[in-house]
């Protein structure tokens, strides 16, 4: 074949895939369908509670919790069963201007004062009636306030330590109301840090694990697993015995020892939604929650597991979430697709799964357990309250308040920032 015949023969080939995609086009776009009885494939990989005696709900008592430390009240991040000083309904609800608008990370609380860090870079200090105390800038020198600033806090008597946006870590007194040092590590954290056994863990938000004494030196750091396609990147370690948890993008939850940061184990999301566009993304929803001798994992795109200290998987669940976990007794409360579940902590089931009442745009936050019942605070302004054995809708309360930050509950009071720089304190 010569030259001429070849380039004829190839516009000819390139006519003849052009009539055909036309074709294909338009048999897609046909509305008709053929009759008949359509079966997914895909089948059904939730597990749930058929042991109709495994539905009798066994909480542990309420527990009035006095501090609030790290996010979800302590270092193991479980709430549990909290002391409340009324059930199914807020008493009353008290509000007070704290910082902008925007959005808020999770205060902490201690000794009667919640420490609060604003949008726009500083740590704020109300008492839990609402009465400012002081103030800190932690803003870098030389850098412009932006409402846009995010990270965590966590306390350890009278030391507060920082994680933000900015790339840095911070200790600052709570005596001498000041900044004692600041360790920049130029890369962002997104989540909060944590005490333990005396110095301070984190993890930046390109999944780095660090650790540093409370003089302010580097002990170790160790790169974790990292997806490209991570969402969340908001989820901070957990503290078990001599282990730290840390929960990297890439879908490992990593036990490494606290002294040296020596890796002793590693369990990994394994499954998610089958067809799910997601299902491959691998975060962590929130952090790890340890409940006594169980470590709970929660993914956001498909599943969830437990562990024993040492790493043994006890249980797996397909099981998606959009917030932590709260364990007590033989059940877990978590929140997905505009639904509230509850799981038997032994075995992964899912012993009830309701939908929530709000619109599917709303976000919903929590659920706490206050005194043996379910609450979830919601952008539409509303709180919902929920039986902690079957799921039943108790109550729905105005709150007026559109919520930003995390709750938090001490001394028998929830407390949240709302959307507009306000601290709501309600009993």
């Amino acid at each position: 074949m010569n030259l001429i015949n070849f380039l004829k023969f190839g516009d000819i080939f390139f006519k003849l895939i052009l009539l055909m995609s036309a074709v294909f086009i338009q048999s897609c776009s046909n509305d008709e369908r053929l009759e008949g009885y359509r079966q997914s494939v895909l089948s059904e990989q939730k597990f749930f509670e058929t042991n109709k005696k495994n539905h009798k709900l066994a909480l542990a008592k309420p527990k009035n919790i006095i501090s609030w430390t790290h996010g979800g009240s302590g270092p193991g991040h479980n709430l549990g069963n909290a002391a409340f000083s009324s059930a199914s309904k807020f008493g009353s609800h008290s509000k007070v201007k704290v910082g902008p608008k925007g959005e808020y990370s999770e205060p902490i609380f201690q000794n009667k004062r919640v420490f609060i860090m604003t949008p726009n870079g500083y740590i704020v200090v109300y008492n839990d009636e609402g009465q400012f105390i002081w103030e800190v800038s932690i803003l870098p020198e030389g850098a412009k306030a932006k409402n846009e600033i995010y990270g965590g806090l966590a306390i350890n008597k009278d030391r507060i330590a920082v994680t933000s946006s900015l790339g840095e870590l911070l200790l600052i007194s709570v005596s001498k109301r000041k900044i004692i040092w600041r360790y920049d590590f130029k890369r962002p954290f997104r989540s909060a840090p944590i005490f333990h056994k005396g110095y301070i863990f984190g993890v930046t938000g390109d999944d780095i694990a660090v650790s540093l004494d409370l003089k302010g030196k580097l002990r170790w750091s160790k790169k974790g697993p990292q997806k490209n396609t991570k969402v969340f990147a908001a989820v901070s370690p957990a503290s078990s015995g001599n282990k730290v948890l840390f929960p990297f993008s890439g879908g490992s939850l990593v036990a490494l020892n606290a002294i040296n940061g020596i890796q002793l184990w590693e369990v990994n999301l394994e499954n998610s939604n089958v067809g799910s566009a997601s299902a491959s993304l691998g975060d962590f929803a929130s952090d790890p929650v340890v409940s006594g001798s169980k470590i709970f994992a929660v993914g956001a795109f498909g599943e969830t597991f437990a562990t024993n200290t040492n790493g043994r998987v006890l249980w797996r669940n397909n099981i998606q979430s959009s917030g932590r976990l709260t364990v007590s007794g033989n059940s877990a409360y978590y929140l997905t697709n505009n639904s509230i579940g509850r799981i038997n902590s032994k075995n992964g089931k899912i012993v009830f799964l309701k939908s929530l009442p709000g619109k599917n745009w709303v976000k919903y936050f929590g659920p706490m357990l206050l005194e043996n019942k379910l609450v979830v605070l919601a952008t539409d302004k509303n709180a919902y309250w929920f039986s902690a054995e079957d799921g039943k809708l108790l109550n729905k309360e105005k709150l007026g308040k559109k919520i930003s930050s995390p709750p938090i509950v001490t001394n028998k009071k929830l407390m949240f920032v709302s959307e507009d720089g306000m601290l709501n304190i309600l009993n």
